[in-house]
């Protein structure tokens, strides 16, 4: 190991003697001011106060159960956004928001798991565990190998590697003044997780007969469309939300309307997710969540996960019987055997 590295490795190793020493996540994002990468980040902004690192770790243990928190603050060039103990500066549908020009994202937890993130432009060129860097993932998972090369990843402390690294993508050497004087911090409401498109989306559902599970398989895309439309306007209309203007612009998009943008449906989502775990929660607006999350799962770009996808969460509406969607499905595919 060159002395070059062993320096840079002496530097980060401070990290195991700060506050957030077990685990956290550092996010740097280079491009933009604090109050847009607390927006990127889904901080609620009117709920914005400014902390000292130690009072910060406070705040997000006590609120661990309820929501993450985030604390921001300019180093140098960048913004460094410090979550103890959290995860969403690892999450891609947050680096793909904050990342307008750059952002690096060091993330590690109590359970020895790891995660090294580096987005350009919203692009998550290159992301990787630190103790198995050569199974890498992203649009150009190679583009930092000649960055990390020298340093010794199967033989140094691996957040202390990955610090390393992000000093060398960022010119900012480790150093414990990232965390010293007083933050912005944030509750944080997370923005959704993505659609994600699974090869056999049939494997995943359960409570309907094998017959219509068979139909569905066979079944023609317009065909599905159509019963992701049927479905999800019987889902909101149980859960008393289909007055949204959101909502029905999303229902229109369904069938055949001006297309949906889904990043205002995912707003709405995030929304009322925030209102079921905060702002006075009831009944009705955890109902009205999920169907809401149905909804956004009909905006799938593939007509059967679309529909798996809303069948599934529709039967955790309030007031949507399976055998309902059952008989909605069969009606739009032809006929089908329902229950």
């Amino acid at each position: 190991m060159g002395s070059h590295c062993v320096s840079e490795l002496e530097q980060a190793g401070w990290i195991r003697r700060s506050t957030i020493q077990e685990a956290a996540c550092l996010t740097f994002v280079r491009g933009t001011g604090v109050d847009q990468v607390a927006e990127d980040f889904g901080a609620v902004a009117r709920l914005g106060r400014a902390l000292d690192i130690d009072d910060f770790c406070e705040e997000a243990f006590a609120h661990q159960e309820k929501h993450p928190m985030i604390a921001l603050r300019r180093v140098g060039d960048w913004v460094l956004v410090v979550e103890d103990n959290g995860r969403q500066g690892q999450r891609p549908e947050v680096l793909r928001k904050a990342a307008r020009q750059a952002a690096v994202s060091v993330f590690w937890d109590a359970n020895a798991l790891t995660r090294f993130s580096h987005a350009v432009r919203g692009d998550i060129r290159t992301s990787f565990e630190a103790v198995l860097p050569e199974y890498r993932e992203g649009s150009r998972p190679d583009e930092l190998e000649a960055a990390r090369a020298d340093l010794p990843w199967s033989q140094a402390d691996p957040v202390a590697l990955m610090l390393a690294l992000a000093g060398r993508l960022t010119g900012l050497s480790p150093s414990p003044g990232w965390l010293a004087g007083d933050f912005q911090t944030f509750p944080v409401a997370p923005w959704p997780d993505d659609l994600v498109t699974v090869p056999n989306p049939l494997d995943k559902i359960v409570g309907f007969l094998p017959e219509l599970i068979a139909a569905l398989g066979a079944a023609a895309q317009p065909d599905l469309l159509r019963a992701v439309a049927a479905v999800a306007r019987h889902t909101v209309g149980a859960a008393d939300c289909s007055d949204d203007p959101v909502v029905q612009k999303a229902l229109s998009s369904l069938s055949g309307g001006p297309a949906i943008d889904r990043g205002e449906l995912c707003s709405v989502v995030r929304e009322w997710a925030w209102q079921s775990t905060w702002d006075r929660p009831n009944s009705k607006i955890r109902n009205q969540l999920r169907a809401a999350d149905a909804l956004r799962r009909a905006t799938h770009e593939d007509p059967l996960n679309a529909l798996v996808g809303t069948l599934t969460k529709a039967r955790q509406v309030r007031g949507v019987d399976a055998g309902d969607l059952a008989r909605i499905v069969a009606a739009e595919l032809g006929g089908p055997p329902s229950r």
